[in-house]
């Protein structure tokens, strides 16, 4: 994102409220699958790692 702020074009577009929208919601998609992924690899590290406390017993 801050790559295309040096970019005229796309500054000049930002003032286009449907494109603003439109790049405040994928940020929002962006996060939340970002999130979404970053919670179900931690729970995979944590049932691995809990599998291997168990198997190591």
């Amino acid at each position: 994102m801050l790559e295309l702020l040096q970019y005229e074009h796309f500054c000049k577009e930002l003032v286009n409220a449907q494109c603003a929208k439109f790049i405040d919601e994928q940020q929002i998609l962006h996060w939340q699958h970002y999130s979404w992924k970053q919670m179900h690899f931690q729970q995979a590290l944590a049932e691995q790692q809990q599998q291997n406390n168990t198997s190591g017993k």
